[in-house]
């Protein structure tokens, strides 16, 4: 018997195969599986014993196999519903309301596809304030000025900002958005004296001059300009000259403007270094930045040393730095020129187009503003202007305010809870993300009359300058964290305004609102293609006679554009599938 039992292990083989073939072939199957059977029950009479316990060691499998993922799941979904409904157990107060989505999924994806329309449609919801669960963390989504009042003085004591590692690695650490505490508090400082009222009115000249030239530039150009990436070389030489102190030709500002693109463009990235993955191209085109500022940087250096002292930000920064003991490395000033830079241009021409496109859309704004600068003798072209009489530009201060109300640069910023606290009378669970939004807080109805209209006159009343209600409009940010740069962005775009309105006519090429999107700033999908055409000057104290002639002003410009019942494209028009990236880069400006 021992002698034949390897003799009997073919035949099962032969079996086994033809169970196969039965279960695959059908009719055909059966037959070879009988006649298997059959021929085998000669040569081995344990067969139908072992094929009985083969084919129920078969069935175990199977139902094993189909068994364990039921389990995974039930047990997957069991533990994610316990995970997502429970905080702080020490906290008597409820989570906000809300969904978590599925498994570790979370609603990502639902994030990712609708946009904007994820976080109003569950603000709608749910309130001012819920909970979901995007980008891998348990988050609590906010507005309204209370509860984002709230999240932005909470900063070191409630909350601290998080960025991910690749905006880290590319902007660098040692610059003022990305440090923290008592590092953050020290750096503030030190930026601040780079925006005092003494730097400002050193800004102005240069800022004045590339505006100038800008203009004219798009004046004499026989094709519609496309304003997004023009307005971005213009941002970027304007941050070079008097952020960095570096006075860039075209084709330098070109190139420069084409690199920082390119490292934008892929700031966002997976945290893996991989040839050709995002990182790794948004490294390689801030080593070329690093490149051309280097040169620059050693001359700036070497200029102090000598007791050449410039008056942009970079140079008032080293000094400041110094006065209280401090000497910024060669890392610290490079990190601090990208930054500067960076949060100089980038959010500065979002503003800068959108200001273009809503004056186009309204040329009654534009003939207040006319009569704005009419009124304090400014409508000459080629004026200079200096600090004290920008600041009695009261309409254009409102135009300013309201371009920034409905179209925020920055559509919020991102936290993480360091305690547990409470919060519209919910709990925000220590280590959860905490977002806020400026455009959902801007946009409330709760907030201003008739949100989607683009109205300057709605900020007469506070022309007072009242801080009532401040935390309805934040489109800097505030608390600790609020844009350092403030002051020189709206500088910049009150100087734009005044150019535009009393050099040249503009009005949409194609003449219809453009579809819009925020990545990675809001601008016009279509990078809004405008046709500029310079205009007869007006010269100071005749716009009323031009008025009653109807001469001038119907030169200047066009009835082609929509009239005064025009409203602006609305914030469902804006593709958002990300605006916590947006929240990120903005507090690179000093945040």
């Amino acid at each position: 018997m021992v002698g034949d039992f390897p003799k009997s292990r073919p035949s099962v083989k032969t079996a086994i195969t033809h169970i196969k073939a039965r279960f695959l072939a059908g009719e055909r199957g059966q037959r070879e599986w009988d006649r298997a059977v059959h021929k085998s029950a000669f040569t081995d009479p344990d067969l139908h014993f072992r094929l009985s316990c083969c084919g129920h060691t078969m069935l175990a499998e199977l139902l094993i196999n189909a068994a364990v993922p039921l389990v995974l799941v039930w047990t997957l979904w069991t533990l994610w519903k316990h995970y997502s409904t429970q905080g702080d157990p020490a906290c008597d107060l409820p989570l906000p309301k809300g969904s978590m989505g599925l498994p570790f999924i979370g609603e990502t994806l639902a994030f990712v596809t609708q946009g904007a329309d994820f976080s109003r449609s569950r603000h709608e919801l749910y309130g001012d304030v819920y909970k979901t669960h995007i980008l891998g963390r348990p988050t609590v989504r906010v507005r309204g000025a209370d509860n984002v009042r709230k999240i932005l003085h909470g900063e070191n004591t409630l909350v601290t900002t998080i960025w991910p590692y690749s905006i880290r690695a590319v902007l660098g650490t040692q610059n003022l958005g990305m440090s923290f505490g008592e590092e953050h508090r020290f750096r503030k400082r030190v930026v601040m004296k780079a925006f005092n009222q003494n730097a400002m009115e050193s800004y102005l000249r240069s800022t004045q001059t590339v505006l100038r030239e800008t203009v004219a530039q798009w004046c004499v150009q026989p094709q519609p300009v496309v304003v997004y990436p023009a307005s971005r070389e213009m941002a970027l030489k304007i941050a070079a000259a008097s952020l960095i102190g570096v006075h860039t030709g075209q084709e330098d500002a070109q190139r420069v403007t084409v690199l920082f693109q390119n490292m934008i463009d892929n700031l966002f990235s997976l945290p893996v270094k991989i040839p050709f993955g995002g990182l790794s191209k948004a490294l390689r085109y801030r080593q070329i930045i690093d490149e051309w500022l280097e040169g620059h940087i050693k001359r700036k250096q070497r200029d102090i040393d000598n007791g050449d002292i410039g008056t942009d930000a970079l140079s008032r920064l080293i000094l400041a730095a110094r006065d209280v003991g401090h000497d910024l490395n060669s890392q610290e000033i490079q990190d601090t020129a990208v930054e500067l830079l960076f949060a100089g241009h980038e959010t500065t021409s979002s503003a800068a187009t959108s200001l273009i496109m809503h004056l186009a859309l309204q040329p009654q704004v534009v003939q207040k503003v006319q009569e704005d600068l009419e009124k304090h003798g400014l409508l000459q072209p080629d004026q200079p202007l200096s600090l004290e009489q920008v600041g009695r530009l009261t309409y254009v201060g409102q135009v300013v305010k309201e371009v920034l109300r409905i179209s925020p640069p920055v559509g919020g910023g991102f936290r993480k809870a360091l305690k547990t606290f409470e919060l519209d009378g919910f709990q925000v669970p220590a280590g959860w993300t905490v977002t806020y939004s400026i455009r959902d807080t801007h946009g409330s109805v709760g907030n201003v009359s008739s949100p989607d209209q683009f109205d300057p006159d709605r900020w007469a009343a506070d022309s007072d300058g009242s801080r009532r209600g401040r935390h309805h409009y934040i489109p800097f940010g505030a608390g600790p964290r609020a844009c350092a740069g403030k002051e020189f962005a709206k500088l910049q775009l009150k100087l734009l305004c005044v150019e535009l309105v009393r050099s040249c006519r503009w009005e949409l090429a194609d003449g219809k609102v453009p579809a819009m999107t925020a990545i990675p700033v809001p601008r016009p999908v279509n990078g809004l293609p405008v046709q500029f055409t310079p205009c007869e000057p007006i010269t100071n104290n005749t716009l009323s006679d031009a008025t009653e002639q109807n001469t001038n002003l119907s030169v200047c410009y066009s009835s082609n554009v929509p009239g005064p019942s025009h409203t602006p494209p609305k914030q469902q028009d804006f593709d958002v599938p990300c605006q916590i990236v947006m929240a990120r880069k903005s507090e690179a400006c000093g945040a």
